[in-house]
Parts: structure tokens; sequence; C-alpha cells
């Protein structure tokens, strides 16, 4: 939840619990997730809510005493323990500015018994500096050439452009120069994916159009990605004849996968105004109708929205999960934050135009440790943040019993959102591997039911359109809802391209 909190305000997470197995362990899955989507959480755990020992009893065997900060050092930016009560607002001061600046990340402090328990007079507080750094400007000038240069580029915009809060910057250098762009998971909701430019998802996530465009490219570019195993197929899917343009905050995220042919160390935001003067200086700015490729790209993501929104009209029964997916887009459309969760749905939630993003800013993706629960959880931590929109979670039947537990959660809080789950009575069903068959389920209606959320089964598809419009509405009178929908056991790759075999074998 507050990694969610983190992705959709800009500001730090913060969550606090008790030490050990009645707490801290619990939290591990999360603070992992949100150490891999680079997001900044603060998780403190102290005396609320269980016991952590005095320093002078360290050892003794204390109830729920943990080596806290063994846990959490591998998984965080910096994990520390608070000795004397006068260094709290040094500890504090430093974990804000640790988990925002350079990559962000999570933070853990520990504070012990006897620490808590002191009293002391607080100093003045002084808030955090956020530090944004430029790019370097000889590398800017020579990005600013190959640029210019590229007959075919591409953009692949990461996490990095939303944490940078880069949105507007990134419309202006999109179309100043008429460049399609793909974005990873995290980096999904920079633009609408109604926007003429957008082509989608990359890696295992992408479709044939962007994969033409993406293959036939001379130029990439990455703003804020390092291009882990499913934005680059295992670290081989790369353009063959294609320079590289690497743009990131963290100076150890170069060439981490790929080696670039120009980097550029920076802010998102900072580097891209840079570009964007430095084409200035060298072009007139034209209108994106003017540039044949442009519209070449058009016509063929039109004829391609065509083919997708006729195949997802199947009335097979049990229901298309991909028919679906378009069912939930049409239905909650815009003012919708997506919160993806791991399973069979991710294959064709993921997917544009299978579902496309239509607000900026809207999304809570995984990391890519994609903890099952984290968009289960997450789509409350979402609401919180953005009452006036909607939230919708697609999740697997499996991913929802890891975390089903939250319906109360938001019910107690009075929070609309809706569940929508992806039911083909297995766990990972739909993925390339293994698939475990449940013989025993919940009954999904009857439990969030029994959480005080209104609650759904569909089995036909001629039922859909109505359970959804059905759950929206009852989530604009601050009630959660589930809909439970029997979908086809899926076990292709989806259009995940010619290479999905390959990917599955690596």
């Amino acid at each position: 939840m507050a990694m969610a909190y983190a992705m959709l305000s800009g500001k730090a997470g913060v969550c606090a619990t008790a030490s050990g197995g009645n707490g801290l362990t619990n939290m591990v899955s999360g603070v992992l997730e949100a150490y891999a989507a680079c997001l900044p959480v603060i998780t403190l755990v102290g005396r609320w809510g269980g016991s952590i020992p005095s320093q002078e009893h360290e050892g003794m065997g204390a109830f729920a005493e943990c080596d806290n900060i063994g846990v959490m050092r591998p998984i965080t930016k910096w994990s520390a323990r608070i000795p004397r009560a006068k260094r709290l607002p040094w500890f504090m001061h430093r974990a804000f500015s640790i988990a925002y600046n350079g990559r962000p990340g999570p933070v853990f402090l520990e504070i012990p018994g006897d620490v808590m328990k002191a009293d002391v007079e607080m100093p003045k507080y002084k808030p955090i500096t956020r530090i944004r750094t430029r790019g370097d400007p000889d590398r800017i000038g020579k990005a600013v050439n190959l640029l210019i240069k590229a007959k075919r580029p591409i953009i692949v915009s990461g996490g990095g452009t939303i944490l940078s809060k880069a949105f507007e910057s990134f419309r202006e250098f999109v179309e100043l120069l008429g460049i399609p762009f793909l974005t990873t998971p995290q980096g999904r909701s920079i633009l609408p994916e109604d926007h003429p430019l957008a082509l989608g998802l990359c890696g295992v996530y992408i479709n044939k159009i962007a994969k033409k465009v993406y293959d036939e490219a001379d130029l990439l570019v990455t703003i804020g990605s390092r291009m882990e195993a499913l934005q680059s197929v295992t670290f081989q899917y790369f353009p063959e004849q294609a320079k590289f343009i690497q743009i990131d905050i963290e100076p150890q995220s170069i060439g981490l996968n790929w080696v670039p042919d120009l980097a550029i160390v920076g802010d998102a935001r900072l580097v891209l105004r840079d570009l964007i003067s430095g084409i200035r200086e060298k072009i007139r700015k034209r209108n994106l109708d003017e540039m044949p490729k442009f519209k070449n790209i058009v016509i063929a993501k039109k004829n391609y929205e065509l083919e997708v929104e006729a195949e997802c009209k199947t009335a097979a029964i049990p229901i298309s999960p991909k028919r679906l997916v378009r069912e939930m887009n049409k239905v909650f459309g815009k003012n919708t934050i997506l919160c993806n969760e791991n399973g069979c749905n991710d294959i064709w939630s993921y997917i544009f135009p299978y579902y496309k993003v239509l607000d900026q800013w809207s999304i809570v993706p995984m990391g890519e440790e994609t903890c099952f629960g984290s968009g289960i959880a997450g789509a409350i931590g979402a609401k919180l943040v953005r009452p006036d929109m909607n939230v919708l979670c697609p999740t697997g039947d499996g991913a929802f019993q890891h975390y089903n537990k939250e319906l109360v959660t938001a019910a107690q809080y009075c929070l609309g959102i809706t569940w929508v789950i992806f039911n083909n009575f297995s766990f990972a069903g739909g993925w390339p591997q293994d698939t475990w068959k449940f013989k025993v389920q919940p009954d999904f209606v009857k439990l969030a039911e029994a959480s005080q959320c209104y609650g759904i089964k569909v089995e036909k598809p001629s039922e859909l359109k109505l359970a959804l419009e059905n759950a929206k509405k009852t989530n604009l009178e601050g009630i959660p809802a589930v809909v439970d929908v029997i979908i086809q056991h899926d076990s292709s790759w989806g259009p995940w391209g010619a290479w999905g075999s390959n990917f599955h074998t690596s």
C-alpha cells in the first residue's frame, strides 16, 4: 500500500510495524518490491503493536526480538538503528533524503524501546532537499545530433520518467521529432496510450506493431530504465541496426545490460528539457501530420486496433480473458487507475491495445519481483491517494487468495475499488510454466459479501458489461466490489511475439 502511495503521489510512503514475526517479516516482500520498483518507502519498526527490547537487554531473548536490520539490509538503500532519542531528527532527515535522492528506494529504521520511551526536545523541522541533476552538456549535444540524424528512432520510457514527473517534457520531446515510444510496465502512463505515438509496452509484453517498429529502429533511446529481464527478453532483444542512447539518474545503471553508444546521467525531466532546447536550435517545429513515418504508424495502429476489437468479441464459454480485458477497459474507461497483479491476467492487461491506459500517471505496476498481492493490496493505497478516480485491479484467482484478507480493510475505510478475478481454477494458469489446478477454492462472492463488499459471479460473456457497470456504480457509494469471472484456461502466450518460447526456455 505504501508502495502504491509513493508511485501515485510522488511522496514517500511510510509504514510502521512491530519487530520480527509480529510485523517486520510480513513486510519483506512489499519492501523488496519497492526496492525493485525504485520507490521511496520509509519502514519503521518500534514498540507499537508489539515489543522491541531496550538496548541494554539485546540478545537476552526478549519478546519478538529479531535482527531486523539484518533482515532489511539487502532490500533497502539504507537500514539503521536509532541509538538515542536525540539522534531521531538526524536519522529521519537522512532516511527521507536517501529514499528520495539518486535512484529512489526504500529505507528502514529500527527504534529500540528505550529510545521510544525517552523524552527529548525536538529541534525545528528542516525539510529535505531533493536534488535533480542535469546531464553533461557535451553528451546532450551529441545526443541531439544522433536524434536529428536518425531515420527510424524509438524511445522506451521507464519508471524513471514517472518518478521525475517528466510528463509534459516527454510529450514535447516525442512530438517535436515525431518519435514513436514504448514503455516498460513502470513507465506506462507517462502519456495516455491513445496518444498517436504510443505503441504500448516493450519486451515480453510487446505487440506486433510495436515489435516491427522496434526491430527496424536505427536509434534506441531508453529513459529511466535498466531494461531488466522482462523488458529486454532476458537481455537479448535489441534492435540489430540501432545505436543506443541510455539516460538514467543512477550511474551504476549505465551499461548494466547493454553498453550504450552514448550515456547521459541525469534526472529524466531535466535531460529531456535540455534535449528539447538543443533540437529546437537546429530544426523548426513541425506538425506531426507533416511526417510520413508518423502517418504510417497511425494507419498501422488503427488497423491493428480494429483487428484486436474483432478478436475480443468472441462469445466463447468459458469467457476469453482478452474479451474480459476489453470489457473492463470499455466500462471503466478514463479516470481509472490500473493496479497490475501477477498471474494469468497480466498476459492481457499489460498488452496494448487489449487494455489501453487512458490517463496520465494512472498505473500501479509491479517491480521486477512481481510479488503476488502487490496489486490487490496496492489498490487500497491507490484509492487513498486518488479518491476521485476509479481503481481497478485485474487479478488471477491464485493471486487473489494471497491477499483477499484486505477486502475488510477496503470496506472499513469505504474505499470504492473493483477487483476482477480471472478465475481459471488454477495457480499460474496461462503462464507458460507448470500449473496447479485447484480442487478446492473459496466462493469469492460469499467471501466478498462476508467482508461487506459487493460480489458477483460471471460465467457468460453477455453478462460481463452489466456486472462491471454494477461494480463501478457500487464503488461510487464507497463499497468495494469483487467480480468473479470464470475464464478459459488460456495456456497461450497471447501476442507475445515469435520469441516467446525462447524467453521461456532461457
